[in-house]
């Protein structure tokens, strides 16, 4: 049986060594993905409703009032406030199920209500086109999703 005998030496691990950053640095490349409007809009869409009292955390809070045998309180009409997004990014893959969006916001040219200034958010296509919030992320899961 044959054997073989593999050295690296000098310029060969240089080589070697620029070829695996290259390889991952284009995977993580790969992964930042572009914000359109319609990722925007459905962002603004749930913060709006978190700010007006209409958030998952408000309506699984209602339905266990219900469930007690609270009366039922009105829901609230949305608020209309001024979201901005000083800074908006997503990360991903390309046809993934799942894209991570990092929001810096501002609501009527000041801090948000909630005092969260930078969010973490789940995002996903919905079959008929546009976008839909899935739920919230955190820091650490928007930026393991850079590693390939």
């Amino acid at each position: 049986m044959p054997e073989y005998n593999f050295q690296f030496r000098g310029w060969h691990i240089l080589i070697g060594v620029a070829l695996l950053l290259g390889f991952f640095g284009l995977k993580m490349w790969l992964k930042i993905r572009t914000v359109d409007d319609g990722m925007r809009d459905a962002v603004r869409e749930e913060l709006l409703k978190e700010y007006s009292g209409r958030g998952p955390k408000d309506v699984a809070r209602i339905l266990q009032e219900a469930h007690d045998g609270a009366p039922i309180e009105e829901v609230q009409p949305v608020a209309q406030h001024d979201v901005e997004f000083t800074s908006i990014e997503a990360r991903g893959s390309m046809g993934a199920r799942v894209t991570l969006v990092r929001a810096d916001v501002t609501v009527d040219g000041g801090p948000p209500p909630d005092g969260q200034a930078v969010r973490y958010f789940r995002i996903s296509q919905k079959l008929g086109g546009g976008w839909m919030v899935i739920g919230n992320s955190d820091s650490y899961s928007y930026f393991s999703e850079l590693m390939p």
